[in-house]
């Protein structure tokens, strides 16, 4: 079972919930976002950590009974102390311990999925997680009084990556899901800036693990 809801918010992409059923693997995209995830292992055991950024799916495995949850970061929230850059592609355990949990030098109780939204409010509120809005106005285009190498060096400090990579991966995520509505491989590459099909099939591969033909036969 798997549940996600887009709240509006500056720094939330999304806020979601995942509950394994049977003992399986299922495939994540490569994402601009980085995670901040919470667990409850079927014996209890409470678990937390940060998910960096990544360039390329992956596979996770869940054991029945586990229980997961947790926020996506936008592109542009920053953990001041922690480095995108260093974390892309990896995982960061948190410290959990008593029923709390500790980012960067806060201690919190550790929140349930219902607490999710006000938990990221009270973040931002101890400057545990900010807001860059300099990258947020270069990410929508807004360039305005930035030179380009300035513009390059700040996206990626903040956000792990190049704007073109993120670019990349946005068109990707369009692509995917216009194949999910049916779109034809041909038609999805022309709407989404593809060079041609087999650019949107490269592409696709890497960032979701799928060719067209598997996501339009498997929708």
């Amino acid at each position: 079972m798997y549940e996600e809801r887009h709240p509006d918010s500056r720094v939330l992409e999304c806020v979601w919930q995942a509950q394994a059923t049977r003992d399986e693997r299922y495939l994540v995209p490569a994402v601009e976002y980085w995670d901040l995830w919470f667990a409850r292992e079927p014996d209890g055991v409470m678990l937390a950590g940060l998910t960096g950024p990544t360039l390329g799916h992956r596979w996770i495995r869940s054991t029945v009974g586990e229980h997961s949850w947790g926020i996506q970061l936008k592109a542009h929230a920053v953990l001041p102390g922690v480095s995108k850059m260093l974390l892309r592609g990896g995982e960061q355990r948190l410290v959990v311990q008593a029923g709390k949990v500790t980012i960067g030098r806060h201690t919190l109780p550790f929140p349930e999925f219902e607490d999710l939204e006000s938990f990221t409010d009270r973040l931002l509120e101890l400057d545990v997680l900010r807001d860059d809005e300099h990258v947020r106005r270069m990410l929508s285009g807004d360039d305005a009084g930035y030179s380009e190498r300035h513009r390059q060096r700040r996206v990626r400090a903040v956000t792990g990556i190049t704007r073109k990579q993120i670019e990349q991966l946005s068109r990707a995520r369009e692509a995917f899901a216009l194949l999910l509505q049916g779109v034809p491989p041909t038609e999805c590459a022309a709407r989404c800036g593809f060079a041609d099909q087999a650019h949107l099939t490269r592409s696709l591969r890497a960032f979701h693990g799928q060719t067209p033909a598997q996501v339009l036969s498997g929708r």
